[in-house]
């Protein structure tokens, strides 16, 4: 599963992809089974051959895309090019704005030595680099750990930004908290409002353009599929949650539709979720219903009645205009 980023922790457009891989094979003998084979772990020559790999492909269509001019400096022009709104809006989203300290009430502090993001960090064992391509193939999951699995692709398929990290500053500037403090201690970076609004267009992906790719035996298309990705309790051993029956007979909602019991245990936190909680919503199905999947996402019980039972179903309007 690919996932395509367009930002950075700093509302920058940095396309970069998130790869969930499988770290082996499926092979199938005769039957319709399939047997997964573990292979080893990836070695600093592995992961460099690949960055080598994914640097020669991109210049061949960067170049195949005239997006990257080969020439001497001294054949080129001078003349700067004249940009698309969206152009300009991306070259904003590399500049303007100041990392600074905030406190709780958004009063600066003692300004931070920015210097220090330049100053060299130590290599990553599990990371190689050509020509400013990279790779970074440090994450890995045990087998059977589905909950670290959903918080892996929770990650992937994040949005770009946040709500509550956005602030208005008394001078009219918007703050945005960093999701965690640089290496000088600035917490926030703080931008003119028209440098903000352009670094958020920047974002925006181009129409009928998928974040999300699935590839090799895990594509919907692959013949593989269904035999790969097996669903039901049975084959991924998640249990079945219990269901919350009552003794008396269910209440009753408006125009006294009657509501069915819900279908798991759940009761919204308190404080904001920093994980999957205690098995809110279990993929025990192929699909999960329209309502679990709002309940999972946004901790919003849409079948919740003020009256204490719950909701149901009963049509569906379209409007077409």
């Amino acid at each position: 599963m690919t996932f395509v980023q367009r930002f950075d922790s700093t509302l920058g457009s940095i396309v970069h992809f998130h790869v969930v891989a499988l770290d082996g094979v499926f092979t199938r003998q005769d039957g319709p089974e399939v047997v997964f084979h573990q292979g080893p772990a990836p070695s600093r020559d592995d992961i460099a051959a690949v960055a080598a790999r994914v640097e020669k492909r991109m210049m061949r269509w960067l170049r195949r895309s005239k997006l990257v001019d080969d020439r001497p400096s001294e054949e080129r022009s001078n003349e700067v090019p004249e940009l698309s709104p969206l152009e300009a809006c991306m070259q904003l989203s590399f500049f303007g704005g100041t990392f600074v300290r905030l406190d709780e009430d958004g009063v600066p502090l003692a300004e931070a030595d920015d210097e220090d993001r330049f100053r060299p960090r130590g290599k990553s064992p599990w990371a190689g680099e050509v020509a400013g391509f990279n790779i970074h193939a440090g994450v890995t999951l045990r087998a059977g750990d589905r909950a670290g699995l959903e918080r892996l692709c929770r990650y992937g398929a994040r949005p770009p930004f946040s709500l509550e990290r956005i602030s208005l500053l008394p001078d009219g500037r918007v703050a945005y908290r960093l999701r965690k403090p640089r290496r000088n201690g600035a917490t926030h970076l703080v931008l003119a409002p028209v440098h903000f609004l352009a670094r958020i267009a920047a974002l925006v992906p181009p129409p009928r353009y998928p974040l999300l790719r699935l590839s090799g035996v895990l594509a919907s298309g692959s013949s593989w599929r269904a035999a790969v990705v097996a669903h039901g309790p049975a084959a991924t051993g998640i249990p079945v949650p219990e269901t919350k029956t009552s003794a008396t007979a269910p209440p009753t909602c408006a125009n006294d539709i009657t509501a069915p019991p819900p279908a798991a245990t759940w009761d919204p936190p308190a404080s904001a979720r920093t994980s999957l909680g205690d098995g809110i919503v279990l993929p025990v199905y192929a699909r999960i219903d329209w309502a679990s999947l709002i309940r999972r996402v946004y901790w919003e019980d849409v079948l919740a009645c003020p009256c204490g039972g719950r909701r149901r179903l009963v049509a569906a309007r379209f409007c077409l205009s």
